[in-house]
């Protein structure tokens, strides 16, 4: 019995000695750790005990990486900070970045002479521009940001990628232009095609007798007297599509009969301008 006595009075008097105490001091202490997302939303509320490290894995980033639109992505690239020990309530952000994709310049090249060879992309100009957030921050407290553009013109793709299949169903045709590894047009646009251009005689053929007509439209133009071209004839002898009829466009019919003259092969105005 009196042992039992001294076993109560001993469990008595801890008891006391522990009400006593700060809560502190029995209860461990702990922080507040929120975690926000691209646009300063609260995506997770964490409670770190004091000099604990954040466990990241147990953040749920899916919701971090989307399309913006048909030709922006945004993705999670990490944290604004990695603390290995939490002693102190504070604040994470998600870091991230962004794809954007842009066409500023479509082919130059828009009109052809033929039903042969490929479609020319020259002139095209595809970009995308990169955007990453870096977990550096300027003097206003935004985080700094870092850009990069790069010229992705030369790995786009036409489709259909040849003249045959572009207008295998008349003389018109829409072409799209596709990014690599994507199969959503990035820009759309028309080309036609023009028959009969240097056939000035319209004899079927291009030779030495319709550069020399070219060359006494453009005398009877000069001394002011009007050759009484329609538009049509004037597409026909505006080799070079500068809106005038004169001697360069009768020097590139002399060379296009010269060249189809020595060759083995089917020359064609697209090889030539």
């Amino acid at each position: 019995m009196l042992n039992m006595k001294r076993i109560i009075a001993a469990a008595i008097s801890l008891m006391l000695t522990a009400a006593a105490l700060p809560s502190t001091a029995i209860c461990a202490e702990t922080h507040t750790v929120n975690i926000y997302d691209f646009n300063g939303n609260v995506m997770d509320t964490l409670t770190i005990p004091h000099g604990e490290p954040v466990d990241f894995k147990k953040i749920d980033i899916s919701s971090l990486s989307y399309h913006i639109d048909d030709y922006t992505q945004i993705g999670f690239i990490g944290w604004s900070t990695y603390p290995v020990s939490v002693t102190e309530d504070m604040n994470i952000y998600a870091l991230y970045m962004k794809m954007s994709i842009k066409c500023t310049a479509i082919p130059d090249k828009r009109e052809y002479y033929s039903d042969k060879g490929d479609i020319r992309i020259e002139g095209l100009k595809v970009t995308i521009t990169k955007e990453t957030q870096l977990p550096q921050k300027d003097e206003n407290g935004n985080f700094l940001m870092e850009q990069e553009i790069l010229d992705i013109s030369d790995t786009c793709t036409a489709v259909p990628a040849t003249l045959d299949k572009a207008f295998a169903q008349g003389k018109k045709a829409q072409i799209n232009i596709l990014p690599p590894g994507s199969s959503r047009a990035i820009v759309k646009y028309n080309i036609t095609r023009f028959e009969g251009l240097g056939d000035v005689t319209f004899d079927e053929s291009v030779d030495s007798s319709d550069a020399s007509e070219i060359l006494e439209i453009y005398a009877k133009s000069s001394t002011g007297s009007d050759p009484g071209l329609s538009a049509d004839e004037v597409l026909v002898c505006d080799i070079n599509r500068d809106e005038a009829v004169n001697s360069s466009d009768s020097s590139l019919i002399l060379d296009f009969y010269a060249k189809s003259a020595t060759s083995d092969v089917e020359i064609s105005w697209d090889d030539l301008l």
